[in-house]
């Protein structure tokens, strides 16, 4: 018999779960035990020379075992009853004449509570009985469902039963312990401040058995051997950092998966990377992006005008992203997002056609972006929509939108838009990607983000609290470059260390934080002219009209759509949309067939601008 207890030296680091003191604890004084959670994983135990990873139901045996437990069984809706493979098979015998049969299926809840109070009843042979996939049989007719409840808990608050004696110490009665997928799948009347029933969480691995699952399977590595022990030591520590949160099964997959992938333990994290994400491709290794992302600079300036400085920090994030060195400085920097940017400035300035800029360099498509509004998440329930609603609401089978995403397009551009308008609770959820690079929503998927670029854009910082001067805005088209970024950078510290209380999510921002420029001038001539180009080379692709402006007009033109920067770029957009975009529209609808247009000026004396064309 393995015995728990003792500590040679081969086992001197060997931490048992706590889940196992929790167990054997509570025998002497429990009739039954409620079990959720890591129910599925490996487990550590020890062998006869060394720690064996085990299933669930074998770490229970060898808990109950060392217990004084002879036999544990077994009952699932489709095996049936069966006594567990490593118990002595000479115990059916003992089972046989307490009338017992193995092979038996409970799939009632009536049926169920015969077989349980049955067992639990029995004092001849000390045993436990583990009902597995408990959560089927509470779901069904809930007046059965009542009265199984009902037997099991007046069997649990009777006495004991008297054993024989049978030469060793015993739970004084044989435990059920019912394996369910949520605490609340078992009725509250019956788990609320019941002495007789203990519920026990199984969590998953903490980084010491993390540590120990690593250390033993890292031997199947074709490069194992050829390490020394201090480099060995330190691939495996930063492996198993990296795998926090997932359970031995899925490290052992992983293990698997870098065995056919014929990838050693120097380079484990790029089959963890794969089965995390399922596909082996890499586009951040590809020299398809190493070779947009020298070309950067062009195709962002092409896209965002008046913003040198933001610009230029926005490419040394990105390459700094190909180079994988995002959070090189954190110990848990290959489980982060490849980058993160936090685009802040004045509304209309270019930080979501940057975001969309952003996108194409590195995917080759804007369209390789998420984006979520986050005007759309300001009420505490709407996080529902992001990582899914609640077990039992409508929907909770679809998941959440933001899981959904990045499971189904891991590279891809993740814009949050206005974030300073989101819940504080969806704030939580970014912190969460931030650190660990990954998110779980409502039904226990995870999305990892490991592969992805965040992009929060935000106008933290426009407008000041005293509203006395300046018509309370804090930064001003007047202030200089250098003023302009100290105030930003103030504000967006101020506003999350001080009125969301999220100094953490500050922290995790870092050095990412680009600010934006009001338009000047000089840029906003750039931008008139970048969107007028754009109308004129839309009407003739639909129309195939050509549309040509003097001198005169376009000045006039320019004129009236600058005249007032403080709402940026899209300012003039929209004032291209009244003053030119509508009345042309006008005019080509009235004069079909038209192949040439040229406007000589814009009447502005009425209510609608008019085109004067020639």
């Amino acid at each position: 018999m393995n015995d728990l207890s003792r500590d040679p030296a081969v086992f001197a680091d060997y931490v048992a779960p706590s889940w196992f003191h929790e167990l054997a604890s509570g025998l002497s004084i429990r009739a039954q035990f409620a079990m959720t959670g890591n129910v599925r994983d490996l487990f550590p135990v020890r062998g006869a020379s060394e720690i064996d990873f085990v299933p669930f139901d074998t770490a229970v045996w060898r808990v109950l075992r060392q217990k004084g437990c002879a036999a544990l069984l077994l009952h699932d809706p489709v095996e049936g009853l069966r006594l567990h493979p490593d118990c002595d098979p000479r115990f059916e015998a003992a089972l046989t004449e307490c009338g017992i049969s193995l092979g038996t299926i409970a799939r009632t809840p009536a049926e169920t509570a015969t077989l349980a109070t049955q067992i639990m009843g029995e004092s001849r042979a000390p045993m436990a009985l583990m009902l597995d996939y408990a959560s089927t049989v509470v779901r069904q007719d809930p007046d059965e469902v009542a009265r199984l409840f009902i037997a099991m808990d007046k069997a649990a608050r009777r006495p004991a039963p008297q054993r024989p004696e049978i030469g060793w110490a015993c739970p004084p009665r044989n435990p059920v312990l019912w394996i369910v997928d949520r605490p609340g799948d078992l009725p509250d009347w019956f788990t609320a401040r019941n002495p007789a029933l203990r519920d026990i969480a199984i969590s998953t691995p903490d980084l010491g058995d993390r540590i120990s699952f690593v250390t033993a399977m890292s031997r199947r590595l074709s490069d194992h051997a050829e390490m020394s022990l201090e480099t060995r030591q330190e691939k495996i520590e930063q492996f198993a950092v990296r795998c926090e949160g997932m359970t031995l099964t899925d490290m052992r997959s992983v293990v698997d998966l870098a065995r056919a992938e014929k990838i050693g333990l120097s380079d484990i994290g790029e089959a963890l990377r794969s089965y995390r994400l399922g596909t082996t491709r890499n586009p951040w290794t590809s020299s398809v992006m190493r070779t947009r992302v020298k070309n950067a600079k062009s195709i962002l300036d092409g896209r965002v005008k008046g913003q040198p400085l933001a610009l230029e920090r926005t490419y040394d994030i990105l390459v700094r992203s190909i180079m994988g060195l995002s959070g090189a400085q954190t110990t848990s920097r290959g489980n982060r997002p490849r980058g993160v940017l936090f685009f802040v400035g004045p509304t209309g300035v270019g930080k979501t056609e940057l975001a969309k800029a952003v996108a194409e360099v590195m995917f080759g498509d804007e369209t390789a972006m998420y984006r979520f509004d986050m005007s759309e998440f300001m009420a505490e329930n709407s996080i529902g929509r992001m990582i899914g609603p609640p077990p039992g609401a409508p929907g909770h089978e679809n998941g959440g939108d933001l899981v959904n995403s990045v499971r189904a397009r891991p590279f891809s551009v993740f814009l949050f838009d206005e974030i300073e308008k989101g819940h504080p609770r969806i704030l939580d959820t970014f912190l969460q990607i931030l650190d660990d690079g990954r998110v779980s929503d409502s039904r226990g998927e995870t999305g990892y983000f490991s592969e992805s670029l965040i992009i929060f854009t935000s106008n933290i910082g426009m407008v000041g609290g005293d509203r006395s001067a300046n018509a309370g805005q804090n930064v001003l088209p007047s202030d200089s470059r250098d003023v302009l970024q100290e105030k930003l950078l103030r504000a967006v510290g101020d506003h999350f260390r001080f009125e969301l209380k999220r100094p953490e999510l500050m922290n995790r921002l870092g050095q990412n934080i680009v600010p934006f420029e009001f338009i000047n001038s000089q840029s906003a001539g750039v931008i008139f002219n970048a969107v007028l180009k754009r109308v004129i080379n839309a009407v003739k692709e639909e129309h195939g009209i050509d549309v040509l402006l003097t001198d005169e007009a376009k000045d006039t033109l320019m004129g009236l759509c600058t005249f007032e920067l403080i709402d940026g770029g899209r300012g003039i957009g929209n004032r291209i949309e009244s003053n030119f975009i509508n009345p042309l529209a006008r005019l080509l609808f009235q004069r079909d067939g038209t192949r040439r247009l040229r406007v000589v000026g814009i009447d502005t004396s009425g209510q609608e601008a008019k085109l004067l064309v020639n």
